[in-house]
């Protein structure tokens, strides 16, 4: 009985190490690359992990909420009709490329400034 009750044990525990060992290696559900390019100023770049969030974005948490509030699908980023960003015109161009639950993704925008890609898409173009 005893030695029974040791191997269910020893079972339980070798259980509870395995699926959180499973839960590290779980590729995450969205991988990107992003590249902002601003008229006649510098280019940057970024990775961005979803779930879990992580990569070389300033604000990978907040960034892959705007991932997730579009489903993956970045095409329905719009800059809303009320943002109030003005007339400025300084262009800047985004390109996203990756995956999102193993699906690509391949995506590009223009923006009349920076007011309006921020007003557009938020933390995940800043």
């Amino acid at each position: 009985m005893m030695r029974t009750i040791g191997t269910i044990a020893l079972c339980a525990a070798f259980l509870a190490c395995s699926s959180s060992a499973a839960q590290a290696a779980r590729p995450p559900k969205g991988k990107f690359k992003i590249v902002i390019a601003v008229k006649n100023g510098p280019t940057r770049g970024a990775t961005l992990h979803c779930s879990p969030d992580s990569g070389t974005h300033p604000h990978p948490r907040a960034a892959c909420d705007v991932v997730r509030k579009v489903g993956g699908d970045l095409t329905r980023i719009h800059v809303p009709a009320d943002s109030g960003c003005g007339l400025e015109v300084k262009p800047y161009a985004v390109m996203i490329t990756g995956t999102w639950r193993g699906k690509k993704v391949q995506w590009s925008k223009g923006y009349r400034n920076f007011c309006a890609m921020q007003a557009a898409a938020g933390k995940l173009l800043s």
